[in-house]
């Protein structure tokens, strides 16, 4: 099982790495959009949906709607819905498994409708700008550092569950050790950019929320999986599960910092 994973994770990273360099922006959005829409079909199964012409038109609906609000440029309007979708996402997580009304087919498909289409819309952002490649790295950084640090931490010092129900190996002391990882490496992007104090102490929160809504999409999938009973969104990816494993906390993450930083006039 070690060797497919180390493959898929190389192979991923390769194509991951052309689609950022090599691929214009029209390009680089239908890669980003061909993958939501891959993960859309697997979200109608962590929605309830067992009939594949139904997850396939699910998808189909997924990839209709990314391109009218392209045709429209709706993208940046579009992220302000996201800060709603993950409040709701924090309120189910916390009230699991008490709280049945999430569990509605309709509502689950809907959500993860709206979740991927914000992700798209967050990359689009993102790709537009002129440090595309700069806040694009400054983000899978924040996500991928915030999992490093959150699993060594977790390992050595992790004794208060996160959230029991949803993800018993998730603790507390793992979050902070993935804060303190990517605080520091925040510490040492200001300094190689030679960014303000003031920028600098902008950065650093903005990387604190990023964080922690990670945490919260890396949950909020746990929760859909462990009520459908499955292990894997799919197995698609020999040794890591299915796309949605792989972009959890993309989906939350990447709308939010977009939305911060073009608040702040970065974006």
């Amino acid at each position: 099982m070690l060797l497919p994973r180390i493959l898929s994770a190389i192979v991923m990273a390769v194509v991951f790495v052309f689609a950022v360099v090599a691929l214009g922006e029209i390009g680089f959005m239908f890669f980003t959009g061909a993958v939501l829409v891959v993960a859309a079909w697997e979200w109608a199964r962590l929605s309830g949906v067992t009939n594949q012409q139904t997850r396939i038109s699910f998808a189909g609906m997924v990839a209709t709607l990314s391109y009218g609000v392209a045709i429209f440029d709706l993208q940046r309007a579009m992220l302000w819905i996201a800060p709603l979708l993950w409040c709701f996402a924090l309120y189910w997580v916390i009230t699991y498994p008490n709280l049945k009304a999430w569990q509605g087919r309709f509502l689950r498909l809907a959500f993860g409708l709206s979740i991927l289409l914000t992700t798209w819309c967050a990359l689009a952002v993102i790709k537009q700008g002129e440090q595309f490649i700069t806040y694009l790295v400054l983000l899978m950084g924040l996500i991928w550092g915030a999992d490093t640090g959150a699993y060594f931490s977790g390992r050595m010092f992790g004794k208060r569950k996160l959230a029991r129900h949803v993800s018993p190996g998730k603790s507390w002391e793992g979050v902070v050790g993935g804060v303190l990882l990517t605080q520091l490496g925040l510490m040492v992007f200001v300094v190689c950019q030679d960014l303000s104090f003031v920028s600098g102490l902008i950065l650093s929160l903005i990387g604190l929320v990023t964080v922690a809504v990670s945490v919260l999409g890396d949950l909020t999938e746990s929760l859909f999986k462990r009520h459908e009973d499955l292990k894997d969104s799919s197995a698609l990816i020999p040794g890591h599960g299915g796309v949605m494993d792989r972009i959890d906390s993309v989906t939350s993450a990447a709308p939010i910092f977009v939305l911060l930083m073009m608040n702040v006039g970065w974006l």
